[in-house]
């Protein structure tokens, strides 16, 4: 009766790892057929009113091809995704001006023809993290430090709006601000800033398009 009982709790333990085997290989498998930036079904759950909160706080259509990133989201994208990404926050002036002509330029370069995030304009609101400099904005600094300003003192700092352009995680520029000869940035951009911003935010969308990274 005893080694009875020892072979059926052998049984059950060897079923057991058998199992846990089995469920791992299926989910290897699922990995290497869905790598990092791939597309999986409920890529976008979560985030079907994005493009309507983003219209209500930028000048922005509304359907808009922005999508509102969670830190996690954001920093998965920046280490190993492709497109675009743009911070900013609502009080930004800036982003008022800024926004618009990036939805233009993006739906110029077609960009919403791409799967997954690719095919949409990552936005994230970094403004309480940097006023409280907790670790996600002390991660995303770590992340961005080349591509940005310094402070007074010093230290790099993330200012808005910055839109980043990114393959394959690898960051291929970025621009920060509208144009120079708006002076107000509380003032609409004319046609003429308005092209030339354009013009910028196509010319590095066409990098992420040509980078064979």
């Amino acid at each position: 009766m005893i080694n009875l009982k020892r072979l059926l709790v052998f049984l059950l333990l060897l079923s057991i790892l058998l199992g846990f085997i089995a469920c791992n290989a299926r989910k290897s498998e699922g990995q290497a057929a869905h790598p990092a930036g791939a597309v999986s079904a409920d890529v976008f759950a979560g985030h079907e009113n994005d493009s309507a909160l983003v219209a209500e706080i930028y000048p922005v259509s509304k359907e808009n091809p922005f999508i509102i990133a969670g830190f996690e989201e954001l920093l998965t994208h920046l280490k190993f995704g492709t497109g675009v990404v743009a911070f900013g926050f609502p009080e930004c002036p800036r982003c008022d001006n800024a926004f618009p002509a990036l939805e233009k330029a993006f739906n110029k370069m077609n960009m919403a023809r791409h799967a997954g995030f690719r095919g949409k304009i990552v936005y994230y609101d970094f403004y309480d993290d940097r006023e409280t400099n907790n670790d996600r904005y002390r991660t995303l600094i770590e992340y961005l430090k080349d591509f940005l300003p310094v402070d007074s003192d010093g230290n790099p700092r993330l200012y808005s709006p910055d839109i980043f352009f990114i393959a394959s995680g690898k960051i291929l520029g970025n621009h920060l601000d509208t144009v120079p000869s708006l002076a107000n940035p509380r003032d609409p951009l004319n046609e003429e800033q308005e092209g030339e911003l354009i013009k910028i935010y196509m010319d590095l969308i066409a990098k992420v398009e040509d980078c064979g990274c």
